[in-house]
């Protein structure tokens, strides 16, 4: 099957947008000084982006390396954000400056993010369905899990009990710790595509 490119778009108005562009501008930053380390300069015009390739999706994801911190430095907010997902795992262009070193901080950076959102917007999700996680769409009961083992240490399941969570293709329940670890079976592009699903589910 060839890839499909499918785009999304994101509004000042939309629930996600702040967090958003706060990961770009850290993401833009971080790419822009590894990129001035080696080559020297670092000049991104519009329509540059940075790509992050998903570990359990098939996916790269492509967010813009122009526009967000230009926005900012100019003391205001982008009128609209766009991140790009690309299907396959095919290397999609060469790069001149690859900076796979990076890729733990990255996972790092946007897992706070997706706590963040959780916790904001549970009480919206739990009144749409039920309180009983178990009712919620997968993108939340993953958000969930996802959520526990950032702010637990790695451990996503208090009890033996309790149901596993399931997403996009990946199963994961108590019998899996210790052995696996949730954060590591999912990166910052996973995490980026969860949390717009989360989005799109929520309302």
């Amino acid at each position: 099957m060839p890839p499909s490119l499918h785009i999304h778009q994101l509004k000042p108005t939309d629930a996600l947008f702040e967090d958003i562009n706060v990961l770009l501008i850290a993401v833009a930053s971080l790419a822009t000084a590894a990129t001035l380390r080696v080559d020297g300069k670092a000049v991104f015009g519009a329509g540059d982006y940075v790509t992050i390739e998903g570990r359990h999706l098939d996916i790269h994801v492509r967010l813009p390396l122009h526009g967000p911190v230009e926005a900012a430095i100019a003391n205001r907010k982008p009128d609209l954000i766009e991140l790009s997902e690309l299907t396959g795992r095919d290397p999609e262009r060469s790069y001149s400056t690859k900076t796979g070193g990076f890729a733990n901080y990255v996972d790092a950076l946007f897992l706070p993010f997706l706590v963040s959102y959780f916790q904001r917007h549970r009480a919206e999700v739990e009144a749409k369905h039920k309180p009983d996680r178990l009712a919620w769409p997968p993108s939340w009961q993953m958000g969930w899990a996802l959520r526990n083992a950032a702010s637990h240490g790695g451990v996503a399941f208090e009890r033996r009990c309790q149901k596993p969570v399931a997403w996009r293709g990946l199963s994961f329940g108590p019998s899996d710790e210790p052995a696996k670890s949730l954060l590591k079976l999912l990166n910052a592009a996973d995490t980026l595509l969860l949390l717009l699903e989360m989005d799109k589910d929520r309302v």
